[in-house]
């Protein structure tokens, strides 16, 4: 009997290598020789270096995008096909049910459909554009039929033409994960039916550099119908591909201020890159208009983040607030129109789903947009009929912006190609060869008329807009005195700015440590620069610990603790035990707060939103707020006594965890990024296919970003961190200093797929060369496009 068992376990190993070394053979693809298409007006060369960065080289700008179109489609066709099905809302046609509430929401805020609309309004030049990024695309369908990916093949997928609409819906795509204010607005709503004191809840944006508070009109809190829809919190299903939320830093030094005698660039954006390769598809185009490098979104020409011949460029989110939901005045099956009845725009859509019958949608809308309240995967708990306008729904842009960033000559020219970034809410940090610094806010921002955006209003006091943030009036700054600049997600809207840009920001504290950094005469060299990007001093802890320490030093039980923190250094590397403590200590203290303040309905909401509590539930600490006491217990709790619960909670569950000894409650431990494969997340198996966990160092409060999302369960897996990193010395014109967690290749097996992720681990860098000469160096393959 064990004999069979020996076998037979000794066969299906045999089984599992032949069938490992056919599919790492047969997901490759051609680097070297040549392809012949139809669409390039002269030979298109893509040079690839050891790493599997492409360098796409042409003699005109037509054919260098073309080149971009080819060698996505090569490298990243299984994320371009599935981002096509989710925008498209069509993903539970793919994977089945479990996508079925993403497909409902794209199709109710109507992606595709506004992507369509907007389309009529870009100007001949973008198109033409668009259109030879999509022939690029397109002739690597036709000629590479034979080496599509593995993953299309395992999904049934047939790779289909991509359209210029397609690369605009993939825009708007991006433009609803910046768009926050929605959500922001839902909790605030739902806590306002529920909850009296909603407004001490409200998220709470603070910028270091104004010297005085906003003088935005207050609003007044519209009651809601109060709550009676019994429907569970829904979360949008993880898919097989990242959504592109981002979060980031950027910083620039000036001239001034660095050792070279001309500006430095930092950016390290932040998004969830686990699913193997990443998000960021890293790339060089090289044409005789330009040559620029650094990293793109699959699907979208040009570069989100790098540099050309004359400028450098780094990005994050600005969060800029695009939505607004409105409570309409009902009357039978219409609604109240400046006080006449109108009727609803219906439209009908069909969800079909894999393996089991389709789903019907019908989605009304007022002249605002679709009544969000119908469907409940948009968490509204009320019975109030609700809308939402949208203003990537009216855009009208002619560019979008990325396009013309590639041959911006300097600062002028780059923020004027900025301005025809509609749909996307980002900051930008950039500098030109001549030692110009600037940073610039970007995106369609309604002007409303009570300057604010935090609830639904009601429509019957009439239209809050009032047009849109003029693009030259959104937040900038140009050669500030102080010889840098620097944005980590917070509100940079300076004094006196008259309109409500966003209020859903990061807390201030990666801001904080940039200025403690640069505020000295201190001079930088890229290195050095390269090196604050691993940066994991945590200045929230530097006001909130030693109130723990205090508190904690009082009872016998959690001394220990107390011993941990005051002799902890503040920095969040993986060897340190008082970052797992105090991250620990300050999450659970979050929920002693106020779990007996919220609403159980909006509990799991509120605590999923970090920007929307974070910087509040602090000030709640240091202020000694009256929500710290328990009202569902007859004692008065002081702050001290949740602190000290906090801290045996603490106790508890790391030594259940890891032990007694504290020695072995280290951050890398707790604190970890999981690496995985579209194919297999989790389980066995994972990591045949690519799968790898690594200890994180950092948190959500520090500049190397290690992010997670609060849970009682006390999980800090990484969900958001530093997927690209980049130094960008403008005396530098041969390279600029990158790394991406993860590789260009979107093929399982392939040396592509994570070929950058040992170095990134190790904080090193790679060279992306912006010379010429040294891409051919350096070239390990070269394909020919003829």
């Amino acid at each position: 009997m064990k004999k069979k068992i020996l076998i037979t376990i000794s066969f299906l190993l045999l089984l599992a290598v032949i069938a490992f070394f056919w599919v790492k053979n047969s997901n490759n693809f051609k680097q070297e020789g040549k392809f012949e298409i139809t669409v390039n007006d002269r030979p298109i060369k893509i040079i690839r270096d050891t790493y599997g960065v492409p360098y796409v080289i042409a003699e005109n700008k037509a054919d260098v995008l073309r080149g971009q179109g080819f060698v996505i489609a090569q490298d990243r066709l299984f994320q371009i096909e599935f981002y096509r099905a989710i925008i498209q809302g069509k993903a539970a046609e793919l994977i089945g049910p479990v996508m079925l509430n993403s497909d409902i929401k794209v199709r109710v805020l109507d992606i595709y459909g506004n992507a369509k609309r907007s389309y009529q309004y870009l100007n001949a030049e973008t198109k033409e554009a668009l259109t030879w990024y999509c022939e690029g695309f397109n002739e690597y369908l036709r000629v590479g039929k034979d080496e599509y990916p593995l993953e299309v093949g395992l999904l049934n997928i047939t790779p289909k033409k991509l359209e210029p609409i397609d690369i605009l819906s993939v825009v708007h795509f991006v433009g609803l994960f910046q768009a926050q204010n929605m959500d922001d607005e839902i909790i605030s709503h739902n806590l306002s039916s529920l909850f009296e004191n909603a407004s001490e809840l409200l998220p709470l944006s603070i910028n270091l550099d104004r010297t005085k508070p906003l003088k935005l009109d207050s609003i007044k809190r519209v009651t809601p119908v109060a709550a009676e829809k019994n429907v569970a919190y829904q979360k949008l299903p993880l898919p097989m591909i990242p959504y592109p939320k981002l979060g980031s830093n950027n910083w620039i030094i000036s001239s001034e201020k660095s050792t070279s005698g001309k500006p430095i660039l930092a950016n390290d954006p932040h998004v969830d890159s686990r699913i193997l390769p990443g998000l960021f598809y890293p790339i060089g185009l090289i044409c005789p208009e330009f040559k620029a490098v650094g990293i793109a979104t699959p699907g979208i020409p040009g570069l989100l983040s790098g540099r050309n011949e004359f400028v450098s460029f780094g990005v994050t989110n600005a969060y800029g607030d695009s939505q607004d939901l409105f409570i309409e005045e009902i009357d039978g099956d219409s609604y109240i129109e400046e006080g006449k009845k109108t009727p609803f725009t219906v439209r009908k859509e069909t969800i079909n789903i894999k393996d089991t019958t389709a789903l019907e949608l019908t989605i009304r809308s007022t002249s605002r947009g679709p009544i969000v309240s119908d469907f409940p995967i948009f968490n509204i708990l009320t019975n109030d009929v609700i809308s939402q306008r949208w203003s990537l729904a009216e855009t009208k842009s002619s560019t979008i912006g990325q396009i013309g960033m590639l041959e911006a000559k300097n600062v002028t020219d780059f923020r004027k190609a900025l301005s025809g970034m509609d749909n996307m809410f980002y900051n930008y940090v950039f500098a030109d060869v001549d030692g110009n610094i600037a940073h610039q806010s970007t995106g369609l921002v309604p002007i409303r008329k009570n300057a604010n955006g935090n609830y639904p209003q009601p429509t019957k006091d009439g239209d809050n807009w009032m047009g849109f943030i003029p693009k030259e009036e959104l937040p900038h700054t140009i050669n500030p005195e102080k010889g840098w600049l620097g944005t980590a997600n917070h509100d940079t809207r300076p004094d006196d700015y008259p309109y409500f840009y966003s209020n859903h920001f990061s807390p201030f504290y990666r801001y904080e440590r940039l200025i403690e950094l640069f505020s000295s005469n201190k001079k930088y060299n890229a290195d050095e620069l390269w090196k604050l990007l691993f940066d994991v001093k945590n200045l929230q802890a530097k006001k909130l610990n030693p109130l723990f320490v205090a508190a904690l030093s009082k009872n016998e039980k959690t001394k220990k603790l107390a011993d941990i923190l005051s002799s902890w250094n503040l920095k969040e590397d993986i060897d340190e035990v008082g970052a797992s403590v105090y991250t620990m200590l300050y999450n659970e203290l979050g929920y002693l707060i106020l779990d007996d303040e919220l609403p159980d309905e909006v509990e799991e909401m509120y605590w999923d939103n970090l920007y929307y509590w974070n910087q509040r539930i602090d000030q709640m600490i240091l202020t000694n707020h009256r929500f710290i006491d328990n009202i569902k217990t007859p004692e008065k709790e002081t702050l001290a006594d949740l602190i000290i619960a906090a801290g045996m909670t603490t106790d508890k569950i790391l030594t259940e965890r890891f032990g007694a000894d504290t020695k072995n409650w280290t951050w890398g431990k707790l604190h970890t990024v999981n690496f995985v494969s579209p194919l297999r997340t989790k389980g066995f198996g994972k990591e045949l296919l690519g799968g790898e966990l690594l200890p994180k160092a950092g948190s959500n409060q520090t500049i190397n970003r290690g992010g997670f999302v609060k849970n009682k369960e006390h999980t800090y897996e990484t969900s958001w961190f530093s997927s690209f990193r980049m130094i960008a010395d403008m005396n530098d014109n041969e390279k600029i200093m990158g790394i991406i967690a993860g590789g260009n290749s979107a093929r399982v097996f392939h040396p592509y797929y994570k070929s950058q992720l040992k170095k990134w681990d190790k904080g090193d860098w790679i060279p992306y060369w912006i010379s010429k000469d040294k891409v051919l160096e350096n070239a390990k393959f070269e394909l020919t496009l003829e």
